[in-house]
C-alpha cells in the first residue's frame, strides 16, 4: 500500500513538470523530481530536504564535488553522478547552440562565460579564439587550480590560437568563492598578458571575471585603457 501511494505522489510530480516546467516547486521540489531516476524506491522529498539544508541553494548543491554530496544521507554515488550531470549538460547544451557565435559585444561575452563557468567549483582560466568578425571560433581551459592561485601558460595560449588560425583571443576566468569585481592583481596579469601576447601576433580583446552567476568585461569597466 504504502509503495502505491509513494508511485502516486511520483506520478503528480512528473505530470505537474509536463504541464507546467518548474513553475511553482520549491528548490526541494525540483530536486526531488531529479532524484526519482536514481532511486526509485526511496522518499526522496526528505533527501532533497537533506541536500537544501546543507548547500543552501540549487547552485549550492549542483555546485558541491561529488565525495561532498555523498555525505548526505541518501545520497549514494550514482546519485551524486546525476546531480553533477546537470550542469554539464546544460553547458554541453548551450555549447551546441552557440557554434559561430557573435561575441563582439560586452554582453553576448559575458553570458557566453557565465554559462561556461557553470558548476565549477575551482578556479579556471578560459580563452575563447574568435574569428576577424568577432565570431567564436573554439574555446578550452588553458589552466586551473585553487582560487588564486591558477596561473596563465602563455605557451597554451599561443598554440591554441595558432591552431584554430585565429590573431585574437577573449581570457577568462571564475572566482569560485570571491567576488565578480576585478581585483588589482587581475589587472595587472590581464596588462602583462596583453604585452606579452602582442608581439607574437595576438590581440587580448577582453578578459572576462565570473563569480556567483554574474560576470564583469574589464574591457567595458575601464581597464583596458591601461593597456597601451
Amino acid at each position: 500500500m504504502a509503495e502505491n501511494i509513494h508511485k502516486g505522489h511520483r506520478e503528480r510530480v512528473r505530470k505537474k513538470f509536463i504541464k507546467t516546467g518548474f513553475t511553482g516547486f520549491a528548490d526541494h521540489e525540483k530536486l526531488e523530481l531529479l532524484l526519482f531516476y536514481s532511486r526509485p524506491r526511496v522518499d526522496t522529498n526528505t533527501i532533497a530536504h537533506n541536500l537544501i539544508d546543507k548547500f543552501k541553494t540549487l547552485s549550492g548543491v549542483f555546485e558541491a564535488d561529488i565525495e561532498i554530496l555523498k555525505e548526505v544521507d541518501g545520497i549514494d554515488e550514482s546519485t551524486a553522478v546525476l546531480i553533477k550531470m546537470i550542469p554539464a549538460l546544460t553547458k554541453e547544451y548551450v555549447n551546441s547552440k552557440v557554434s559561430l557565435m557573435s561575441m563582439g559585444s560586452y554582453k553576448a561575452a559575458c553570458e557566453y562565460f557565465k554559462n561556461q563557468f557553470l558548476g565549477e567549483s575551482i578556479e579556471k582560466v578560459r580563452i575563447a579564439c574568435v574569428d576577424d568578425k568577432l565570431r567564436l571560433v573554439d574555446c578550452a581551459v588553458i589552466s586551473e587550480g585553487v582560487p588564486g592561485a591558477v596561473e596563465v601558460n602563455i605557451r597554451k595560449i599561443v598554440e591554441f590560437t595558432y591552431k584554430n588560425k585565429c590573431e585574437s583571443i577573449i581570457m577568462a576566468h571564475n572566482h569560485p568563492n570571491g567576488d565578480f569585481i576585478p581585483s588589482d592583481d587581475d589587472i595587472k596579469a590581464t596588462s602583462e598578458m596583453f604585452r606579452t601576447l602582442k608581439p607574437v601576433g595576438i590581440k587580448l580583446l577582453d578578459h572576462i571575471i565570473v563569480a556567483g552567476g554574474q560576470a564583469i568585461s574589464l574591457k567595458e569597466s575601464g581597464a583596458f585603457t591601461l593597456l597601451k
